[in-house]
């Protein structure tokens, strides 16, 4: 593991940043209501979530977006670690806003927080994956993750698989530790 950045955080949970490694990231709505409900929305939130993902440099190796939050797996950039707070409220505000003006609701609360983890070894990242895969079965979206549309799961069908339990996962995207 690279150098760590530990900040205290200020009326927030602390944050542990390190360059090039991985995060479970989770995201949720305020007091939880479903301002993700619609396709279009959660297209959007991909959308917001990816391209901020390019700008900041931030490697996303899984998502899912269901109607009050969403799950991912990222890598932070090898310089630049420390701007995770940058990433996630870029995306934040730019869907904030556009869902607030297509229901005319200017400075209304859209996003709560999100929470940060270090993964910590392959077992831990194989445990997060499968929690965000097997999330919207958790919710009752549908009986298989590859039943739902808003996540990046399908992308890893056509691949090479090994078994983890009842989720298979693609061999290339597991990380050595």
């Amino acid at each position: 593991m690279a150098d760590p950045i530990f900040k205290p955080g200020h009326n927030t949970p602390p944050h542990l940043f390190v360059a090039d490694w991985f995060y479970m990231l989770t995201g949720a709505t305020y007091k939880q209501q479903p301002f993700i409900r619609s396709g279009d929305r959660k297209k959007e939130w991909i959308n917001a979530f990816l391209s901020a993902s390019e700008i900041y440099q931030w490697e996303v190796f899984a998502w899912v977006v269901l109607n009050n939050h969403y799950h991912a797996i990222v890598k932070s950039p090898e310089e630049g670690a420390a701007n995770l707070p940058k990433f996630v409220t870029s995306y934040h505000k730019f869907t904030a806003r556009g869902w607030n003006e297509q229901e005319n609701t200017t400075g209304r609360k859209v996003w709560w927080n999100y929470w940060d983890t270090c993964i910590r070894s392959q077992q831990d990242y194989l445990n997060h994956l499968r929690y965000i895969f097997w999330n919207p079965v958790k919710h009752g979206f549908v009986d298989e993750p590859a039943g739902y549309s808003y996540s990046n799961y399908t992308d890893f069908l056509n691949q090479e698989w090994f078994d983890i339990g009842s989720n298979p996962v693609k061999v290339e995207n597991v990380p050595e530790f």
